[in-house]
C-alpha cells in the first residue's frame, strides 16, 4: 500500500504547549487589567483559570471548543464585574484575541521545521489538533494542505471524527496514512484503531502504556521523523 498522506498532531507534537497557555492566560489578565480593571480585581489571574475550569465542567460541550469556552468566560466575568452585556461582549471579544495571538506564540521544537519542509515536498500534511494554534500566525501554514480542528470537526481526539475528516479531505483510506503525534491513547491508539500507520513523537522519552497497540515507529527528536517515515513506507 502505497502512503498518500500524512497528517500530524501540533501540541507538545511540534512545540511544548503548556508554557505558551501560562504565558498567553498572563498577557490576557494583563490586557485586562489595562482596559477593565474592574474585572481584574474581580478575578486574579488564578482565579479565572479555576472559573474556566468550573464552566467548562458545567457546559461539557464547550470543553472541546477551547476558543468558545475561553471566551465565554471572558463575556461572564466582565459582566460579573458591573459591564453592559454589549460592552462585556466586544471585550470579550478583544481579550481573547490577545490570547490567541500570544497562544500562537510557540517555539517549535529543535528539527520540527526542516522535518515539516522536507516531507511538505513529499506527501500532503494535515494537521489534526484538540488546541487552537493558529498555523498562519506560528508561521507554518505553507507546510500543511488543511488543517482540522475539534472545535471545527465537532469531537476531540481520540474520537475519529478529525481522523476521518483528514482522510475524506485527501481522498485516501486509513491504511494509505501515517499519523504522527505525541498522545499515546489521542494519537496513537486511535489512529491505530482506524487503520493508520503511526509514529510516535516521544520526546520524554516515556514508557508505552498500552499492550494491545504500539506504534510503528517511535521518534525521540523531531529531526528523525522524514527517515521514521521514510522506514514506514519502505515496510508498506
Amino acid at each position: 500500500m502505497v502512503i498518500r498522506l500524512l497528517t500530524l498532531d501540533l501540541d507538545n507534537t511540534l512545540w511544548e504547549t503548556d508554557p505558551v497557555i501560562v504565558r498567553a492566560e498572563k498577557a490576557t489578565h494583563d490586557w485586562i487589567a489595562e482596559h477593565a480593571p474592574q474585572a481584574a480585581s474581580f478575578y486574579s489571574l488564578e482565579a479565572l483559570r479555576e472559573y474556566r475550569n468550573q464552566i467548562a465542567e458545567c457546559y461539557p460541550d464547550l470543553r472541546f471548543r477551547v476558543s468558545k469556552l475561553r471566551e465565554e468566560v471572558l463575556r461572564r466575568v466582565f459582566m460579573q464585574s458591573g459591564i453592559d452585556r454589549d460592552r462585556s461582549a466586544q471585550l470579550a471579544a478583544d481579550a481573547f484575541q490577545v490570547f490567541y495571538r500570544a497562544r500562537s506564540d510557540v517555539t517549535l521544537f529543535e528539527g520540527a521545521e526542516a522535518s515539516l519542509q522536507a516531507l511538505a515536498v513529499q506527501y500532503p500534511l494535515m494537521a489534526v489538533t484538540n488546541g487552537n494554534a493558529d498555523l498562519q500566525l506560528i508561521g507554518i501554514e505553507h507546510y500543511f494542505q488543511a488543517h482540522f480542528s475539534a472545535e471545527d470537526v465537532g469531537a476531540p481526539k481520540p474520537d475519529p471524527a478529525l481522523f476521518q475528516a483528514a482522510l475524506k479531505s485527501a481522498g485516501v483510506d486509513a491504511s494509505e496514512c501515517i499519523h504522527i503525534g505525541d498522545h499515546q491513547e489521542q494519537d496513537i491508539v486511535a489512529a491505530a484503531t482506524l487503520g493508520m500507520k503511526t509514529i510516535w513523537v516521544n520526546l520524554s522519552d516515556a514508557a508505552w502504556a498500552h499492550s494491545d497497540v504500539s506504534p510503528d515507529q517511535e521518534i525521540t527528536h523531531l529531526s528523525q521523523l522524514p527517515a521514521a517515515v521514510a522506514q514506514l513506507v519502505q515496510d508498506c
